[in-house]
């Protein structure tokens, strides 16, 4: 089965500290690189946000970003009077010292230390909640994020398979084509050898002639290439039904297609099968374009 590295996942959640929004998205990368956005209050837990993405991915540029809308009875300030007090006592102490006439507007000391103060929370229960939700919108967003990414991959392989089958088709038609090819290469030899020595000996005419075939049956002979083209065929096709990270092993296969399909062309010089590998090398660049953005 095939996963794409593309993907998105959404969770939210509403509760009596605010609501919560968790996203993550990825695109394709050659390895894997996760970040990760999240409030100041919840910079404890982003090692283990880091650890759930790298225990659903091999490959892939993650980003995972949390949202928060805070209730305000977690984030609202509490003003602490006694200690406004204290500064405007204080204060209107020193304006009578210096002989300062005109009262203290508190408005001008509301930014002094103290003044106000984040409200009271039982800080193991608050970090307790804090991490429950932080992990169940984290294994919700992972639970859409790795369907969709299930989801292209599979899509990406019925492209593949179309793609492959028309890769195998070209090869039997290459192999075939060639062979008929050498054929009427070795005929084509043949009269030609025997018009330029018809003037010469029997025996030299004959050795000649053999030489001059088996030198060109064994240029023309693609047969080991068209066998190591299926074998990678074939290997490829298994790789598509396994069931771990293939990206890699894909990419390394496609390379040795292309080169087989290289040597068949630089071998036979027949125009039809010369555009069976252009045909193939055409396929196979798609196949190649696919399976990028595979894991």
């Amino acid at each position: 089965m095939l996963t794409s590295m593309t993907g998105f996942g959404r969770a939210t959640e509403r509760n009596k500290a605010g609501q919560f929004v968790t996203e993550i998205s990825s695109v394709n990368h050659r390895f894997l690189e996760v970040s990760v956005r999240v409030p100041r209050e919840l910079l404890s837990f982003e090692t283990g946000i880091q650890q759930k993405i790298r225990e659903k991915a091999r490959r892939g540029k993650v980003q995972v970003r949390f949202e928060v809308a805070w209730a305000p009875e977690f984030r609202t300030l509490e003003l602490r009077e006694e200690v406004l007090e204290s500064y405007l006592a204080r204060l209107d102490d020193f304006y009578r010292k210096i002989g300062r006439e005109g009262a203290v507007d508190p408005a001008v000391l509301l930014s002094l230390p103290g003044v106000f103060e984040t409200p009271s929370q039982d800080e193991e229960s608050w970090r307790e909640e804090l991490e429950r939700i932080v992990d169940a919108l984290m294994d919700k967003a992972i639970e859409n994020w790795v369907s969709m990414r299930q989801q292209e991959g599979n899509h990406t392989r019925e492209a593949i398979v179309q793609n492959l089958e028309i890769l195998e088709n070209l090869t039997e038609e290459m192999g075939l084509a060639a062979e008929k090819a050498k054929e009427e290469a070795i005929e084509n030899l043949q009269k030609r050898v025997l018009e330029v020595m018809a003037q010469c000996e029997e025996a030299v005419k004959e050795q000649r002639l053999a030489q001059e075939i088996v030198l060109l049956s064994d240029r023309w002979d693609v047969s080991e290439e068209t066998a190591r083209l299926r074998s990678h065929l074939v290997k490829f096709r298994e790789s598509l039904n396994g069931r771990e990270a293939v990206g890699r092993k894909l990419d390394f296969l496609s390379q040795e297609i292309n080169r087989e399909l290289n040597t068949l062309d630089s071998k036979v010089s027949a125009a039809n099968v010369r555009w069976m590998t252009v045909d193939g090398r055409t396929t196979l660049e798609k196949i190649r374009e696919q399976i990028q953005n595979v894991e």
